[in-house]
């Protein structure tokens, strides 16, 4: 049986436990004590970031992230930052 990959425009598909139990996995491989506290949220920042596109769009933009998709609708005066 092949697997189904889920590719960046299908992000939004994954399912938000799954999203967690990811994040949980990877809080436990850094050995942190927590994946979120009073203003730190690992759970919150990785689930926006997979399903909500205009988040991924502001994410990238801070950390300079090159996305062809964002230049082109930035271009067509779509309004990304507000």
């Amino acid at each position: 049986m092949e697997k189904y990959l889920i590719h960046s425009n299908e992000l939004h598909l994954i399912d938000r436990a799954k999203i967690h139990q990811a994040v949980e996995q990877m809080v436990d491989t850094l050995g942190l004590a927590a994946g979120s506290t009073a203003d730190f949220n690992l759970y919150k920042v990785v689930e926006d970031y997979f399903t909500d596109l205009e988040k991924r769009d502001k994410i990238n933009h801070l950390l300079d992230i090159k996305d062809d998709a964002y230049e082109l609708r930035a271009e067509l005066g779509e309004k990304i930052f507000q």
